[in-house]
């Protein structure tokens, strides 16, 4: 299993180098299609949650200690996220990045913490059963792609120049990996904590896709149409995950 782990995170380590898109499409570009990457973002979340991990967790474990375990999972993401106030720079504007200019290290730093959770989530989700561990990597890499993009993007407000922003960014990614090994080892006796361990991770999902939806729903001029587009790519991403989820053999 330790090998579809390093895979899995690996793969995830290489999405920081998605900044490279920024340097042909330029961010404005980038920011058109930002929400609806996000809202497919939040469906494949959504869709591992209530069409992998909860089912997963139920049947190891029971209700209780997983609905439990859920929301301690929401609530310290929470704080994590308030604590890394960097996690939404996707919904700043220049302007706003101006505003953290000297922040670049932070922004590195919090990056790195990002990361290493990541791989602790990806690899507690292999360890518990290979097809968990696959959707929850499928969802992590959707949702990391267009935060890598953003995150070269303050990078370069920061005072960076795009061949160091590419290089650091990618070096903190690496924490990825870092992250999961450190779980695989820890979690020696996984089958003792599996309802915990999932109940953790679904909170961790739930608060992400919740943080990336509703603040664009609710900060969206659009209407009729533009709540339209984002069901729509919500409903994309639940399919891509279920899609996922019927191809992979038993």
């Amino acid at each position: 299993m330790l090998f579809y782990i390093l895979i899995a995170a690996i793969i995830e380590s290489l999405v920081s180098l998605a900044g490279i898109l920024f340097i042909f499409l330029g961010y404005d570009n980038f920011k058109k299609y930002l929400p609806h990457l996000l809202s497919f973002s939040a469906g494949t979340f959504l869709a591992v949650i209530f069409f992998n991990i909860l089912p997963e967790a139920i049947e190891k474990s029971d209700i209780e200690t997983v609905s439990i375990f859920t929301l301690i999972g929401f609530l310290f993401f929470f704080l994590f996220a308030r604590f890394l106030q960097w996690y939404h720079h996707h919904e700043g504007n220049c302007e706003e990045h101006e505003k953290i200019k000297v922040g670049g290290h932070l922004v590195l730093a919090g990056d790195f913490i990002h990361n290493f959770v990541d791989g602790v989530i990806i690899a507690l989700a292999f360890l518990v059963d290979k097809n968990i561990g696959i959707v929850t990597t499928t969802a992590v890499l959707f949702h990391e792609f267009p935060q890598e993009i953003s995150d070269f993007f303050v990078l370069i407000n920061s005072g960076f120049s795009k061949g160091k922003a590419i290089f650091f960014n990618f070096l903190v990614s690496l924490s990825t990996i870092l992250g999961a090994l450190v779980a695989y080892f820890a979690a020696v006796n996984i089958d003792k904590i599996i309802g915990p361990a999932l109940g953790i991770v679904a909170g961790n999902f739930l608060y992400i896709s919740m943080s990336d939806l509703i603040p664009e729903l609710n900060a969206s001029k659009k209407e009729g149409n533009g709540t339209v587009k984002q069901f729509f790519f919500i409903v994309m991403g639940i399919l891509v995950i279920y899609l996922v989820t019927s191809l992979i053999p038993e």
